[in-house]
C-alpha cells in the first residue's frame, strides 16, 4: 500500500500526546505485587467459572477458570502461590463494576506448571486457532473480544487482509508504541501467526506518524519493525497522528478508504483487526507455550514522578504500579484507567488490573477538568463537525434527554447510537459542557436491556404457546382416547345384543324342533 494513498476519516482532533516522558525510556518488569486480583470477566458481561477453591496452591500457567459460553475466555494463573479469595470485587471497568475476582497471594518462587519439554509448532489454522483459544486471549486494544472467535469466522470468498493496530493515537498512553519499539521481532512473527490462521495473504502494521512526540523513535520502531518482516507479505505504513486514528473502523477507512457499514465487522468486507500488543501474546502462547497472563501497561500523569512502561502480570492492583512510578499520593486527585477522552475514573487504588488495562492515568486536582455545570445544548454543530462516525451528536442528545413529548430512544437507536465508539471529541468541543458521551452510554445500556427485556418476553411467549399447544394436543389426545373408548364399548355392547339376539334364536328354533317332535 501506497503511504501517499492513505484515505481519511471524517472529524477527529488534533491533541498534545503527553507521551514522551512514558514512551522515551524501555518498559521494566513490574515484579510481583503483594497480591493479584483478577477478575474473571470478558468482554460484554461474559464471565467464567472459577475451577479452583479457596486454600488451593496453584502454579504459573494453570487455568484457574473457564468460560461459561462461547464469548467467555480462559484465564490462568500469573505466578504460583495461595488462593487467598474467590470473591465479587470492584473491577478495573466503567464505573468499577463488580465481578468475580480469584485473589492470589504469590509464594515468590514463580513457579511454572509442568509443561511439554519438547515445542511443537501448530501445523494448521484450526490449531493455531485453538492454541489462541487455550492461551486466554482477547483483543488488548481494549474491548477484549476473545481472539479466537474471530478466526472461526473467517469463511470468506477472498483471503482477508490482516491489520495490525499499532496507532494508539489517545493522549498520555505509549503502551503500544514501546512494545513496538523493544519487541518488534515478537510482534511480527505473531503477526504471521495470524495470517495463518486467518488463511490471509496479506498484512499491514499501522503506525503513528509521530510515535511518542519524537521522531527518531518513529524511524528506530519503522526500521525495526521492517527488518524483522522481510520475508513476509507485511508492510508497515505511517498513518496521520490525528484523534482516533486508532479506533477500527476509523482506521480502516485511512488505510483502505473502505466503510466498515453500520452493525458489521471489519470482516464483512474482508478485513481483521489486532492490536499489535493481541499479536505479541500470540507469538508468546505459541512459541513460547506462555498463556496471557501479563501485559504493557503505561503509568503515567502529572501526579507521576517516574512515568513508564511497565510489564505487569494480570491482576496487579494499581497501588503497585504507582509505587513503581513514584506516584505522590498527596497531590493525586484523580486515578484513571485508559486515556482522558475514554478512560473511566477507579474508586480507589486496591483493584487488580486486566487483559485490556492499556494505562494508569494519574492526575492532581490542577490536571482534572474543573465541575462545570452543563448549558442547554445550542445547537451549535461543532460535535457533528469532530465526529469520526458521521454522528448526530445533538439530535442524539435531542432524543435521549428531551421533553416528554421527544425523548424517545427508539428514535436514537434509528440515528445509530450503537454505531457511538465514546470517542469523546462530540464532549471535548462541546462549547455548553455537556457530557454527551454519558448520555450515549446511557442510552445504549438502556436499549440494551430493554431489548433484553423484549427477548426474554418473547422467549416467555413462546413458552405460553407452546404450552398452550402441548395442553390443547393433550386434550385432544384424551378426548380421542374417549371416543375410541366409547366406540369400543359400543362395538362390545352392539356386540353382546348381537350375540343376545343370534342365541335367542337358536333357542326359538330349539325350542320349534322340539314343539314338532313332540
Amino acid at each position: 500500500m501506497n503511504q501517499d494513498r492513505l484515505s481519511h476519516f471524517h472529524g477527529g482532533l488534533v491533541l498534545r500526546h503527553h507521551k514522551k516522558a512514558s514512551c522515551e525510556k524501555p518498559m521494566l518488569p513490574a515484579g510481583l505485587p503483594e497480591q493479584l486480583v483478577i477478575a474473571i470477566k470478558s468482554s460484554r458481561g461474559h464471565t467464567s467459572e472459577p475451577v479452583v477453591a479457596i486454600g488451593d496452591h496453584v502454579f504459573k500457567g494453570q487455568v484457574i477458570a473457564e468460560p461459561e459460553d462461547s464469548l467467555g475466555t480462559v484465564y490462568h494463573a500469573p505466578t504460583s502461590g495461595l488462593v487467598v479469595a474467590i470473591e465479587e470485587r470492584q473491577t478495573a471497568s466503567a464505573e468499577a463494576k463488580q465481578a468475580v475476582c480469584v485473589v492470589i497471594e504469590p509464594d515468590g518462587e514463580d513457579t511454572w506448571l509442568t509443561r511439554p519439554e519438547k515445542l511443537k509448532l501448530p501445523a494448521s489454522a484450526q490449531e493455531i486457532i485453538a492454541q489462541i483459544s487455550a492461551a486466554g486471549i482477547v483483543g488488548m486494544g481494549g474491548a477484549g473480544f476473545p481472539t479466537h472467535i474471530k478466526y472461526h469466522a473467517t469463511q470468506t470468498d477472498t483471503a482477508p487482509t490482516l491489520i495490525i493496530n499499532g496507532a494508539e493515537c489517545e493522549p498520555y498512553i505509549s503502551c503500544d508504541e514501546r512494545l513496538m519499539l523493544d519487541e518488534p521481532e515478537a510482534i511480527v512473527r505473531g503477526t504471521v501467526w495470524l495470517l495463518k490462521a486467518a488463511q490471509a495473504n496479506r498484512a499491514i502494521i499501522a503506525i503513528e506518524d509521530n510515535i511518542g512526540g519524537v521522531k527518531k523513535q518513529l524511524d528506530a520502531a519503522i526500521k525495526k519493525l521492517e527488518l524483522v518482516a522481510q520475508g513476509f507479505d507485511l508492510s508497515v505504513i505511517k498513518v496521520p497522528t490525528i484523534y482516533p486514528t486508532g479506533g477500527e473502523k476509523q482506521l480502516i477507512k485511512v488505510l483502505t478508504g473502505i466503510e466498515v457499514p453500520s452493525g458489521l465487522t471489519p470482516l464483512s468486507v474482508g478485513l481483521i483487526m489486532q492490536n499489535v500488543a493481541t499479536a505479541k501474546a500470540v507469538y508468546d502462547a505459541i512459541e513460547l507455550r506462555k498463556p496471557l497472563i501479563s501485559r504493557v501497561i503505561t503509568v503515567t500523569g502529572d501526579a507521576i514522578e517516574s512515568p513508564r512502561n511497565y510489564e505487569a502480570l494480570i491482576g496487579t492492583p494499581f497501588q503497585h504500579l504507582l509505587q513503581l512510578a513514584a506516584c505522590d499520593f498527596q497531590d493525586l486527585d484523580k486515578l484513571i484507567i485508559g486515556g482522558p477522552m475514554m478512560g473511566y475514573a477507579m474508586p480507589h487504588a486496591d483493584i487488580g488490573i486486566e487483559k485490556t488495562t492499556n494505562c494508569l492515568l494519574a492526575l492532581p486536582a490542577d490536571c482534572t477538568k474543573p465541575e462545570i455545570d452543563a448549558m442547554p445544548c445550542i445547537r451549535c454543530g461543532d460535535c457533528v463537525k469532530v465526529c469520526p462516525q458521521e454522528l448526530l451528536p445533538q439530535q442524539l442528545l435531542w432524543y435521549i434527554n428531551g421533553n416528554d413529548e421527544h425523548n424517545d430512544l427508539e428514535k436514537a437507536r434509528e440515528h445509530h447510537v450503537f454505531d457511538c465508539i465514546e470517542c469523546g471529541a462530540c464532549s471535548w468541543v462541546c462549547p455548553s459542557h455537556i457530557n454527551l458521551v454519558d448520555f450515549y452510554r446511557f442510552a445504549k445500556s438502556e436499549l440494551t436491556y430493554l431489548d433484553h427485556k423484549k427477548a426474554k418476553a418473547q422467549q416467555a411467549k413462546i413458552r405460553h404457546d407452546e404450552r398452550e399447544a402441548r395442553l390443547e394436543r393433550i386434550k385432544a389426545e384424551r378426548q380421542a382416547k374417549r371416543r375410541r373408548k366409547t366406540a369400543k364399548l359400543s362395538n362390545k355392547k352392539d356386540a353382546k345384543a348381537e350375540m343376545s339376539a343370534v342365541l335367542a334364536r337358536i333357542k326359538q328354533q330349539e325350542q320349534a324342533k322340539v314343539d314338532d317332535e313332540g
